[in-house]
């Protein structure tokens, strides 16, 4: 058996969190001892945490400046700081903060797994939460082995991509499908044509574009109402720049919800505007759902709809595009693409994606 640590920053509402809490619950426990820390102890996933992952975290609660405190010591150090035990897997499940603190494991006998979740083509990005790039290749290079969520990712690496294999996020579909048939927790719109997006409110997911379109979309005589499901902290501002486009009302914000499957098999389409992801579990939480998608041009998009996007629309990754795109959709509907969905879905195994992951794992 193998005594395995995963290390992430914390217990959010965001889709690599609700990925990692599903694959600690279904690693199989006769090939792993599994362990779990968080940098800060907090984070709505935290209660689906199943029993038998030995939790604990580093910090009760976030606090501004911790990435510029973090790296004031070296990897090493923070790595003897927080992890004193012996594992003999140590797994960042994200770049970043996460990743520089269990690069610095020194013991040769523990192999070291860091999971990319997004594209790190851009140096900004590649560098973000390390003390700079030289830093963040050093410390990329370390890892034995780089899992990218899709192809794109992994083709996007600047390093050691020779170290780097493909898992596709796995996901729980048959909770998603009990859950999505239970009753929302608000009542939805009547003769609308009905929007969602999902995922925390933070700049890089794109929803303030959506907002002028939603305005063009109404004078366009399309009755559309878009539910965005999430919290974070861009919320005043969408709710500010909604009441100045006159969309207050056709912005939903609705906050974090406990289950947001009930609301989203419910809607007409499912829109992904993010200017930046790596393999988008929302948009195949969609899927399974029924519910067909529009988006924009990201990484994982081809592989989440296929090459032909069964399922969905794929336009470039510009706020025309995605304007003209929706107004198509919208005056043509094709009641197909539901029944497209459906189909497309099926062939997200969470069972087997997670064996492909325990096979990796063990093959280190």
């Amino acid at each position: 058996m193998k005594k395995i640590l995963f290390v992430i920053p914390d217990l959010r509402g965001g889709g690599a969190e609700r990925v990692l809490v599903y694959l600690l619950s279904a690693l199989d426990p006769s090939l792993f001892s599994v362990s779990l820390l968080t940098l800060f102890d907090c984070g709505e996933n935290k209660k689906y945490l199943p029993p038998a992952v030995s939790y604990r975290s580093v910090f009760q609660k976030q606090f501004r400046g911790n990435s510029h405190l973090f790296k004031l010591l070296s990897p090493e150090a923070l790595y003897r700081r927080w992890i004193p035990e012996d594992y003999d897997i140590v797994v960042s499940f994200l770049e970043g903060t996460a990743a520089r603190l269990v690069s610095g494991c020194p013991s040769p006998k523990t192999k070291k797994v860091c999971w990319i979740h997004t594209s790190l083509r851009e140096p900004s990005v590649f560098s973000l939460g390390f003390r700079n790039e030289e830093e963040a290749k050093r410390c990329y290079f370390s890892f034995d082995r780089l899992i990218c969520v899709s192809e794109r990712v992994r083709q996007d690496l600047p390093v050691a991509r020779e170290k780097a294999v493909v898992c596709h996020n796995p996901l729980d579909a048959a909770r998603i499908r009990r859950l999505a048939a239970q009753a929302p927790p608000f009542p939805l719109s009547e003769g609308e044509i009905r929007l969602c997006c999902i995922g925390r409110l933070t700049e890089v997911k794109g929803y303030s574009r959506l907002i002028p379109i939603l305005r063009r979309l109404a004078d366009g005589g399309l009755p559309v109402r878009c539910y965005l499901l999430g919290e974070g902290r861009e919320r005043e501002r969408l709710l500010r720049e909604a009441k100045e486009a006159g969309v207050a009302d056709r912005l939903i914000l609705t906050g974090y919800l406990e289950n947001p499957y009930a609301v989203l098999a419910r809607c007409d389409w499912f829109v992904c505007c993010s200017y930046r992801e790596g393999y988008s579990s929302a948009a195949v939480e969609a899927l399974i759902c029924g519910v067909p998608v529009v988006t924009v041009e990201l990484p994982g998009m081809r592989e989440i709809l296929g090459e032909e996007a069964l399922g969905g629309v794929i336009c470039e990754n510009t706020d025309r595009a995605l304007e003209q795109t929706l107004f198509s959709v919208l005056r043509h509907p094709d009641p197909a693409l539901r029944e497209n969905a459906k189909r497309r879905a099926a062939s997200f195994d969470g069972c087997r994606a997670v064996r492909k992951i325990e096979s990796c794992l063990l093959s280190l």
